[in-house]
C-alpha cells in the first residue's frame, strides 16, 4: 500500500492526562517506519509547542504539518510553507474576545496573550500541557501564524465564524483553534502525499480541528476518546488512546500483524 500516515498529537499519539506516548503506539510507529510508510505529524499545535512535547523526537518523521495546516516542515524541521493572518483578522478576532472578556492567544516569533489567564486558559494549558504567554497588546505589525480563542466547554463560538479570513474549529477543552480559511490539516497532509507521489493518505484523530483531515482521507480513523463529531466522519473508531488504540487500528486494517 503506497500510502501516507498522518497523525495528529493531542488524544491521539499522545494521552491529554498523564501526557504520554504509550509503548503500544511507539511500537506501531517503529513497526511502519520498518516497512518503509511515510509517517506524517499533522496537529494544531505550532514549532515551539511541538518541540516541549518531543514528539518530534519520536521517531524519524517524514514531515510536520503544523498550526492546523499553515505550517509545514520537511523531515529535517526546516520551513517548506508558513502563512500568516491579514492583521485586520487577527484585530476583528481580538476585538469580539474583549467583548466577551475572552483571552486570545496569539502563535507569533514570541506567543502572547490578550489578558490575564482566566479559568479558560489555565483549563486548556493544563489539557495541552502547555505554556501561557506573557499578556501583549497586538499592534497589528508581527505576523500571526494561528490563534487560540479560549471559552466555556462546550462553547459553539458563534460570534466569531462570521469573520473574514478564518475558521473557528472548537477543541476537547475551553478552547478554539482559529486558523486561516482555505487552509487545513488536510491540504497540508496532500502536499506530503504529492511530495512523496503517494496514492493518498491514511489520517489518525480526535477532534474537530481533524473534521477536513478525515474527509479527503483514504481512510479516516477517530480515536474511541474521540469527539462526537469526529467519529461521525471517521470511516473507523479505534479504542481508547490509554487502551492502544492506534495498533488496534492498524492491525484491525491488516497494516501490521497481530
Amino acid at each position: 500500500m503506497n500510502k501516507i500516515f498522518c497523525f495528529d498529537i493531542d488524544g491521539t499519539l499522545r494521552d491529554n492526562v498523564n501526557h504520554e506516548v504509550s509503548s503500544s503506539t511507539k511500537l506501531a510507529l517503529d513497526t511502519l517506519k520498518e516497512m518503509g510508510y511515510k509517517l506524517i505529524i499533522s496537529t494544531g499545535r505550532a514549532y515551539d509547542s511541538l518541540k516541549r512535547t518531543k514528539i518530534n523526537e519520536l521517531i524519524d518523521w517524514d514531515g510536520f504539518v503544523l498550526n492546523n495546516g499553515q505550517l509545514l516542515l520537511d523531515h529535517n524541521e526546516n520551513v517548506i510553507e508558513e502563512k500568516a493572518f491579514d492583521p485586520s483578522t487577527v484585530i476583528e478576532v481580538i476585538k469580539r474576545a474583549d467583548e466577551l472578556n475572552y483571552a486570545v492567544t496569539l502563535k507569533k516569533e514570541k506567543r502572547t496573550i490578550t489578558k490575564e489567564p482566566d479559568e479558560y486558559v489555565k483549563t486548556t494549558q493544563a489539557y495541552f500541557n502547555n505554556v501561557i504567554g506573557p499578556v501583549e497588546k497586538y499592534d497589528g505589525h508581527e505576523d500571526v501564524w494561528a490563534m487560540i480563542i479560549y471559552g466555556p466547554m462546550g462553547y459553539d463560538y458563534a460570534p466569531f465564524l462570521d469573520i473574514e479570513g478564518c475558521n473557528v474549529l472548537p477543541g476537547m477543552s475551553c478552547y478554539a483553534d482559529v486558523s486561516i480559511k482555505g487552509v487545513s490539516k488536510a491540504k497540508g497532509c496532500q502536499y506530503f502525499v504529492d511530495h512523496f507521489q503517494s496514492e493518498g493518505y491514511v489520517a489518525f484523530g480526535d477532534s474537530q480541528n481533524d473534521l477536513e483531515m478525515f474527509k479527503y482521507a483514504d481512510i479516516s480513523i477517530c480515536m474511541g476518546n474521540g469527539d462526537e463529531q469526529a467519529k461521525k466522519r471517521a470511516d473507523y473508531i479505534t479504542d481508547d488512546i490509554n487502551n492502544d488504540g492506534i495498533l488496534h487500528a492498524l492491525q484491525h486494517f491488516n497494516w501490521i500483524k497481530e
